[in-house]
């Protein structure tokens, strides 16, 4: 596989929902997936967090495992602006006694889809996209708890300029490189300068005036995303006449994209699966899906039948089983297949 940059190289909510161009919301009926639904064969619930609403528990990421040889899960309050991570019991679910904060970030608020948007870990370091409570501009920067865990301590990476209130994007990954990968949408004032939301690469050591890859673009809000080796593979949002596409992240964007076969789902994350498919979190059906390319170059596949609950998150462990986040809590499905 060609790497991140080779592939830049050829062409030289809510939280997730599409959004209008005047910054409303587009997707402003949720499914109303809960913790508490996840009653069935297929599926855990693994922490309940009954004060949480729809859109603020996201971006999962797959967490070390503890001394005691437990899966553990991390997951983002987006508008609290703390990074949390529980270890996930062999049976029933964890208390609230047994989360730890991992990173707390002052963040704005106003509007469907600002706040604490996403983070990756990289050497060690924790990095974090979220919108600044005094200015609006979307950051990206180092994060680390306090010992008094009283906020944020660290270096800003790079400033996107101003957000909207929606279309912001942050979903943050990081590649085999250690660079990262920021999604970032539409009604940014990075983006209206640029013409369209991307997919960018920047330098975690980077200054913060940096100019940043694009690695891909044309998008409308590419905030779920997965990278997987060299690849990243990206379900973009629609807005108005727009429909949503799905496909492996090329040079030429969304255009590149396999249009969605399903009814709108504003989708919120996505996981890759084994056997070469992957899971997309739709904030408007409650489900994850499986979607599988039907072509070698990621532009063309169908979607499945559902996985389970799946809200505003997803994350893959590393026993294969997969981590969402509901309304109210996370849930844990088998390893499909």
């Amino acid at each position: 596989m060609r790497s991140l940059l080779a592939v830049v190289g050829v062409a030289a909510l809510t939280v997730v929902g599409g959004c209008s161009d005047d910054g409303s919301d587009g997707a402003s009926e949720p499914a109303e997936a809960t913790a508490t639904d996840a009653g069935s064969d297929t599926a855990r619930t693994v922490l309940r967090l009954p004060d949480a609403r729809p859109g603020d528990v996201i971006a999962l990421r797959a967490g070390p495992f503890t001394d005691e040889g437990l899966l553990t899960v991390e997951w983002i309050d987006r508008l609290e602006g703390t990074i949390r991570s529980v270890p996930i019991p062999d049976e029933g679910a964890a208390s609230v006694d047994d989360v730890t904060t991992l990173a707390r970030v002052e963040v704005g608020t106003d509007g469907g889809q600002r706040g604490l948007l996403g983070h990756a870990v990289i050497d060690g370091v924790r990095y974090a996209a979220w919108t600044d409570p005094a200015t609006d501009h979307l950051l990206v920067g180092e994060v680390q708890r306090l010992d008094d865990d009283s906020g944020f301590f660290g270096r800003i990476v790079w400033d996107g300029g101003g957000t909207a209130g929606g279309a912001v994007g942050g979903h943050l990954s990081a590649t085999a490189e250690g660079l990262l990968v920021l999604g970032i949408g539409q009604l940014t004032d990075w983006a209206q300068d640029h013409g369209s939301g991307a997919l960018l690469l920047l330098d975690p050591e980077g200054p913060q005036d940096q100019q940043p890859t694009v690695l891909s673009d044309g998008y409308i809000n590419p905030f779920a995303f997965v990278v997987e080796g060299d690849e990243v593979w990206v379900a973009d949002n629609a807005v108005g006449e727009d429909v949503e596409r799905i496909g492996r992240a090329r040079p030429r964007g969304r255009d590149g994209l396999a249009i969605s076969d399903a009814d709108p789902r504003a989708p919120s994350a996505m996981v890759a699966l084994p056997g070469g498919d992957y899971g997309v979190c739709g904030f408007l059906d409650g489900n994850l899906r499986s979607w599988t390319p039907t072509d070698d170059a990621g532009s063309d596949g169908s979607y499945g039948d559902p996985l389970g609950p799946c809200l505003t998150g997803a994350t893959t462990l590393d026993d294969g089983s997969i981590a969402t986040a509901t309304a109210d809590g996370l849930v844990l499905l088998p390893p499909p297949g």
